[in-house]
């Protein structure tokens, strides 16, 4: 056992450039593939909590960019006079943002005051924050990584340039950064008061009047009243000029996600792709590293050393190399992200990302596939080896 040990050690030695780009081509997929899995759990994660928060998003049925008459907060309000099976109802508009001379954008979000905090009680307000969000017409609730990008705090009075016409600068007043926020990115204002300082004096092209909403989102008692309002709010508006398609926030989410970029998709596409370069580039370097030592197999097996021991020695090299440069692809997302300074690196939608132990040992698990993969052929080539054809090659 011993003696296989040092051959195996002489021979991943043997050429050591050779083992070492392996060894890199193995690791940069798998660092590929752990933090491509980091962001589809991240992406996971954030839709089951926000399933768990029992809201309705209500859109317009053509479009989520068409936008819904105000009035319909109202409407779906009267569902529930009772206020026991709808808590309350939160009508939003987007006005995205950028602050001047900045090519950075904003994620900003019109809303109606007297209902947001209890519309989402996980933005986690303080009833310090809650009362200075009422009294001030100018508030604005900042997103706590958005605040340590631009250095505000509350208090500061901040100007934001609208993502919609006419584009008119406007003043805010930081009361809250928001800092047990699950969503760390997305600021939050007055609905009342974009709208007065929206209103141009001329009416442009293109200008969204007031009165208007993206979408509407409605805090529900349980689960069951979840289900029953989602059809009842559809029925409501059904055949009316504005329609509405109503989803658990979820699916709205999830489908929200999926019609702007598909992110979970596409980074398991390039997961995929990815690992399949590290197979070839692993099975390239076995059957290179076979084709080195042919006629020295050939000398192992006329010494009676058998065919499976030779399958065996070449699977084992090759699931040595995949194995150490996936536990290297592995290591370096998982150090970095959890105890350097990018573990406080924000990623948009899923906020912080997390590379958890569990996925970096699931990647050293492909790793060793893609050894097992790539030194199939060259083992089984070894294993079959003719000792005479071979040894006549001796030189």
């Amino acid at each position: 056992m011993k003696l296989r040990f040092i051959y195996l050690y002489r021979n991943l030695t043997r050429n050591s450039l050779r083992t070492v780009l392996t060894l890199l081509a193995v690791a940069l997929p798998i660092i590929i593939y752990v933090m491509s899995a980091a962001v589809i759990n991240g992406v996971d994660d954030f839709l089951d909590e926000s399933a768990k928060e029992l809201r309705l998003a209500v859109t317009h049925r053509a479009s989520v960019v068409s936008p819904l008459p105000h009035g319909y907060r109202a409407k779906i309000e009267s569902l529930d006079p009772t206020r026991k099976r709808i808590l309350s109802v939160c009508g939003m508009r987007w006005i995205g943002g950028r602050i001047e001379n900045d090519p950075r954008l904003l994620s900003t979000l019109a809303v109606d005051a007297d209902t947001f905090a209890a519309t989402f009680p996980n933005i986690q307000l303080t009833e310090a924050e809650i009362e200075a969000w009422h009294r001030d017409p100018t508030a604005i609730i900042v997103g706590p990584s958005t605040a340590d990008q631009f250095g505000w705090k509350v208090g500061d009075r901040i100007t934001i340039l609208p993502s919609v016409p006419p584009y008119t600068p406007i003043e805010f007043n930081v009361v809250s950064t928001a800092p047990k926020a699950k969503d760390r990115m997305t600021n939050f204002c007055r609905l009342s008061y974009i709208e007065e300082a929206l209103r141009p004096p001329v009416v442009p092209e293109g200008w969204q009047p007031e009165g208007w909403v993206s979408f509407i989102f409605v805090k529900c008692a349980t689960q069951s009243d979840l289900e029953h309002y989602r059809k009842a709010i559809d029925e409501l508006f059904a055949r009316t000029p504005d329609e509405t398609k109503t989803q658990d926030e979820k699916t709205f989410m999830n489908e929200y996600i999926t019609q702007l970029f598909n992110l979970p998709r596409n980074l398991r596409i390039l997961a995929a792709v990815t690992i399949f370069v590290a197979v070839l580039a692993a099975a390239n370097t076995m059957g290179m590293n076979l084709r080195d030592r042919m006629n020295e197999t050939a000398v192992l097996k006329s010494l009676g050393f058998g065919g499976t021991m030779v399958f065996g020695l070449i699977q084992a090299e090759s699931l040595m190399i995949c194995g150490l440069g996936g536990a290297i692809g592995a290591a370096i997302p998982f150090v970095a992200f959890n105890y350097t300074a990018l573990k406080n690196y924000t990623v948009p939608l899923i906020q912080t990302l997390i590379v958890e132990s569990d996925v970096c040992g699931e990647a050293l698990l492909v790793a060793l596939g893609v050894g097992l993969i790539a030194g199939l052929w060259p083992a089984w080539t070894g294993l079959r080896l003719p000792v005479v054809s071979a040894l006549r090659n001796l030189e």
